[in-house]
């Protein structure tokens, strides 16, 4: 699977699962869309540092977006020149002291993500509708 092109559906992001705590897991992201390993501390802070990821670099661009006053200043480490995120080498060799999942948005419609995730247990690849889904489907692995 490559993980190079920003612009194609195979640019994944890999999650690397450290800790879990009553089904509240924590660990670190990696992607060549981004330029160091990103931390999370519970699926909520996953789906929120990896959106305004998705924002920052405008990929998959989203159908619509959510009225502002104010400028938002994003503090996550993301590139949208994949050239100088994390090497490939590092993102393919990545993983988590407890498991390790692969995530591709694929789309951003309806204010939500559509995409797939691998668990890389061998398991079928399970396609998500929404980021709630995404978290239901989470809950169902590490509760």
């Amino acid at each position: 699977m490559s993980f190079s092109n920003l612009n194609s559906p195979s640019a994944v992001l890999r999650v690397c699962v450290d800790h879990s705590d009553n089904g509240r897991i924590s660990g670190k992201v990696y992607s060549q869309r981004l330029t160091r390993p990103m931390a999370f501390s519970d699926m909520a802070s996953l789906i929120l540092r990896l959106d305004e990821v998705l924002e920052k670099q405008n990929f998959p661009q989203a159908f619509q977006h959510s009225r502002t006053f104010r400028e938002h200043e994003s503090h996550v480490p993301a590139s949208a020149d994949p050239s100088e995120g994390i090497p490939l080498e590092e993102v393919e060799s990545a993983a988590g002291a407890l498991t390790t999942f692969t995530l591709c948005v694929i789309s951003r419609r309806n204010a939500s993500w559509q995409g797939w995730v691998d668990w890389m247990d061998g398991s079928p690849k399970q396609q998500f509708a929404s980021a709630l889904e995404l978290i239901r489907m989470s809950e169902e692995r590490f509760l």
